[in-house]
This record gives C-alpha cells, sequence and structure tokens, in this order.
C-alpha cells in the first residue's frame, strides 16, 4: 500500500465514523479509566449505556484536537507561526510553519484534518442514532448539546485553520456519499457553528461536579460563542453572549496567576472548558511537558523532570515575546510563571512553564490543555464593547480585573496606579487588549487567532520579520493553511487555498 492511498484510506474512514468510536478515555473522573469497551459505529446504540459510551469516545476526540501521540495539536497553528515562538526541534517540519513556507504534504496539517473531521465523526453517529434510543428527553438534550459543543469546537478550529471547509452534519454510512462533500464557504460553517452552541447553551447544566467534573457546561457554550461571534465581527451580539458568562458568576479568576496552571488545581474556577489528560500509565496521558521543555544535559534532566526524558522544545518562547514581558515591567507577575530559561553554549533558550510537569514516563503527563477560560472571556468582552462602540465602565473594569491580578493586587479592588482610565480612547483600548490578551494567554493557543481575527496578522508579523531579521515575509494568502494534498487527491472536487500548491 503506498503512503497516499493508506492516507486517503484514513480520510474516507474518518468521514465515515468507522472504528473511531473506542473510548480511548480522555478524562480524570467522569470517564470510567478501565472501561475496555471499543465500540466502533457499524454497533451498537441501541441503549443508553452505548449512547454515554459514545459520547466519552466524543470526549476522547478533545485530546487529538489538542495533542496526543497521534498529532501534535493546535499549538502548531497557533502558537509556532506567532510572534510567540519558534521552533527548535529538526525532523518534525515545525520550521515551516514558523517560517510561513509551508508545503500541502506537511504531515501535520493531514493528521490534525484527519482528528477534526474524526471528532465531527463521532459526534454525527451519536446525533444520528441517539435519537432512536430510549432516554428522557432532558438527558438526550444535555448529551446532544455536549457532542455538539465538541463538533462546533471542532469546526470553529478547522474554520480558522483553511477558511472554507467540508460541513457534514449528518453520519456518512457509505465512501460514494463522503466523496460529495467539497468546500462550504466559512459563513455556512459559522451558521452551523453557532446553532450548535445556541442549542448547547441551551440544554447544559450551569455546573458539573463530582464525578462529572469537565463535561461541558452552560458558560463554556455561552463563552465559545461569544467568541465565534466575536471572530466575525459580530461585536454586539459577542458582547452579550459574554456577558451572559460575567453575570453567570459560575466563575471567577483565581486570585494568583500561576495557580491557574497547577496539576493539582485543574477545574479551577477560571476554567471554563478543557481538554483533560491523565498521567500513570493509562494511555492518556499529557505530552506537551515533554514537548515543551528544553532539551537538557542528562544530568539536569534528572532534577527537573525525573530523568524520564531530555525535553524536545517543540514550542520555544521567541525572545520577542521576553521583550514584551520586560517592556510591561518587573511587576508583571505573568512572567515568573510563563517562562523560563536554559543554555546551550552562549545561546539562551526559553520555555514556557505553563505545562510544568514530572511525567510518569516520557510523553506521560498530567497537563491539562485549557481551551478557554474566565480572563479570556473578560478580556473579549471589552474588546466586543469597544468595538461596538466604545469602551463602558463594564468593560474597562473586565480589562483591569485581568490588569489587577497580572501586578499580583486584589482583583476586586479598584487600584489607580494601574487601572485603565476611564477616558481611554477606543484606539488606545484596541492597542492595550492585544498586548494584555498576548501576555495573558502566551502559550495556550490563541495568539495566531487573536492576530487574523482583529487584522493585524499582517502588520504585528511582517514588523517582527523586520525586527528579528527575517526574510519571512507575510500576505493575504498566509492568513489561512493549506489543505493536505491527501485529501485533495482523495477527493476531486476539493480545491486548494490560495498561494499553495
Amino acid at each position: 500500500m503506498t503512503f497516499n492511498k493508506f492516507f486517503s484510506g484514513a480520510a474516507v474512514a474518518t468521514l465515515l465514523g468507522l472504528a473511531t468510536l473506542g473510548t480511548s478515555s480522555c478524562n480524570k473522573n467522569f470517564i470510567d479509566l478501565s472501561d475496555p469497551t471499543r465500540l466502533p459505529s457499524a454497533q451498537g446504540y441501541t441503549d443508553s449505556l452505548s449512547i454515554v459510551t459514545g459520547v466519552t469516545a466524543a470526549y476522547s476526540s478533545l485530546q487529538d484536537l489538542y495533542g496526543n501521540g497521534s498529532n501534535r495539536g493546535l499549538f502548531v497553528f497557533t502558537e509556532i507561526p506567532s510572534d510567540n515562538s519558534f521552533t527548535v526541534t529538526s525532523g518534525e517540519l515545525l520550521n515551516e510553519f514558523n517560517d510561513f513556507t509551508l508545503s500541502s504534504g506537511n504531515p501535520r496539517l493531514q493528521s490534525q484534518w484527519l482528528v477534526t473531521y474524526r471528532a465531527i465523526a463521532r459526534c454525527n453517529v451519536i446525533l444520528s442514532r441517539a435519537g432512536g434510543v430510549k432516554l428522557t428527553e432532558a438527558t438526550r438534550n444535555r448529551l446532544f448539546g455536549e457532542v455538539r459543543f465538541i463538533r462546533a469546537l471542532a469546526y470553529f478550529n478547522a474554520v480558522q485553520i483553511w477558511g472554507d471547509v467540508p460541513l457534514v452534519t449528518s453520519e456518512i454510512t457509505s465512501i460514494a456519499d463522503a466523496y460529495q462533500f467539497g468546500r462550504a464557504p466559512k459563513a455556512q460553517v459559522y451558521d452551523q457553528i453557532e446553532k450548535d452552541l445556541t442549542f448547547a447553551e441551551l440544554n447544559l447544566p450551569v455546573t458539573q461536579t463530582g464525578a462529572n467534573l469537565g463535561r461541558i457546561t452552560k458558560g463554556a457554550a455561552q463563552g465559545l460563542l461569544g467568541k465565534v461571534l466575536l471572530t466575525q465581527k459580530k461585536y454586539a451580539d459577542a458582547a452579550t453572549a459574554l456577558k451572559k458568562v460575567i453575570d453567570g458568576n459560575s466563575y471567577a479568576l483565581q486570585a494568583t496567576y500561576a495557580n491557574i496552571f497547577l496539576t493539582t488545581n485543574e477545574m479551577n474556577t477560571e476554567i471554563l472548558a478543557a481538554a483533560r489528560y491523565t498521567k500513570g500509565g493509562l494511555g492518556v496521558g499529557s505530552y506537551f511537558s515533554t514537548w515543551f521543555m528544553p532539551v537538557l544535559p542528562a544530568a539536569v534532566a534528572l532534577t527537573v523532570n525525573g530523568n524520564v526524558g531530555v525535553g524536545q522544545q517543540f514550542n520555544s518562547v521567541d525572545p520577542d515575546l521576553v521583550a514584551a514581558f520586560t517592556a510591561s515591567g518587573a511587576s508583571d507577575v505573568r512572567a515568573a510563571a510563563s517562562f523560563g530559561a536554559s543554555g546551550t553554549g552562549t545561546a539562551t533558550l526559553y520555555y514556557t512553564k505553563k505545562y510544568n510537569d514530572i511525567p510518569t514516563t516520557a510523553f506521560d503527563a498530567e497537563n491539562d490543555w485549557i481551551i478557554l477560560r474566565y480572563a479570556d472571556v473578560l478580556l473579549m468582552y471589552a474588546e466586543a464593547v469597544n468595538e461596538a462602540g466604545g469602551p463602558n465602565a463594564l468593560a474597562l473594569d473586565a480589562v483591569n480585573r485581568v490588569i489587577r491580578r497580572s501586578r499580583g493586587l486584589p482583583v476586586a479592588t479598584p487600584a489607580p496606579a494601574v487601572d485603565l482610565a476611564a477616558a481611554i480612547s477606543p484606539a488606545d483600548l484596541r492597542t492595550r487588549l492585544e498586548l494584555e490578551r498576548r501576555l495573558e494567554l502566551n502559550f495556550e493557543g490563541h495568539r495566531w487567532f487573536d492576530l487574523v481575527r482583529t487584522n493585524r496578522a499582517l502588520p504585528v508579523m511582517n514588523a517582527f520579520f523586520t525586527r528579528t531579521g527575517s526574510a519571512s515575509r507575510l500576505d493575504n494568502n498566509k492568513l489561512v493553511f493549506p489543505l493536505p494534498i491527501q485529501e485533495i487527491q482523495t477527493n476531486p472536487i476539493l480545491t486548494q487555498n490560495p498561494g499553495y500548491l
């Protein structure tokens, strides 16, 4: 079997949802880690237990999307292309994302495409089949709300990465049907995302506790909907959705910035949604600690990570981000919690500290990937209000809470020395929000999408290239990534993005 044929078969199987619904398990409590059941879509779905198992498999897709052994994850598309990060390692072709020299044959494109449509297929199978299973209406709608959130998230990431993408909302049962899907316009994809998240908001609980901690909540649906609307520049609607999260009082900023990322403090009050991982030889550990750890000498690695690996430094902190923190001032506590330094000879390399953990073995750490947190919601709300007509008191309070915490101050107490002035202009607030989002959310998978959403990618990145002496240059074609060549070869009705072969 040729390489291309292998991927072609995998792509069709992904769209069909075949053999993709096994519960490899992705969680801490709400999924039974000892459950050996594997349920291909061609079997089962005749009772409530099989539906719950299918929903579990849909949750496991979050590990695929954000990073595991089969796929490097979203950071490849959201951090490496930005001014936050560069990659040190060779052999992964991550440098093509760093330098904007991507070819459509890059394996990272193909793996992200496959896991995206696998997640969508899992959700579609459940939504297509669970209607005939005996469940209470409330239970059915809750489960549907969870998988529709996951489907919306997968499509939201996809449309930001590739632009127009195939829109599949029902179970595909034949290979012939799988070839009928070309690229749908972004507006149509966004419309479906909004419908999924609106349904999720209406049918999900306000909180999840105990064994259900980590499942999707109403606030997560509202927050993601707000981000989707903001990305489409529907500012007033985005502000309305995000204000629901604020008014709901279910979330709060952690008092200490560093505490957000502790493995002993997962799913804390700040976190709306996360891709969950568990270390301990269960096959569902996090790779990020090993991927992002610096390439350390063995003697140093013994003290840093128990000598279970010397690090691969896939996602290194760019000195430009370090300089931005330096300019923010020594009182900005986020710097110490965000990056550390390692030296090789005369060179200093920086690495993110947000995924620090001692793995059980290499690639088996505890760190979750935070998908959405409350500080993001507050900053997005301020942005939406500002773009809809200028800042108001509530929007300024939202961003000031984030700024206060960045200085180690109580978030609810006015602090004239650091608070933004009530008379700040919309233009100045726009500039400040760009900076605060970069510093606050660094290495959490937001920077590149932020720059594209705000139409700032070209001026910011080209200035960065000039500043750093890089020969790279960005144009409008590079604001989306190429479709994988294997998909175009498999499905002739798919077209490539302009500027790519």
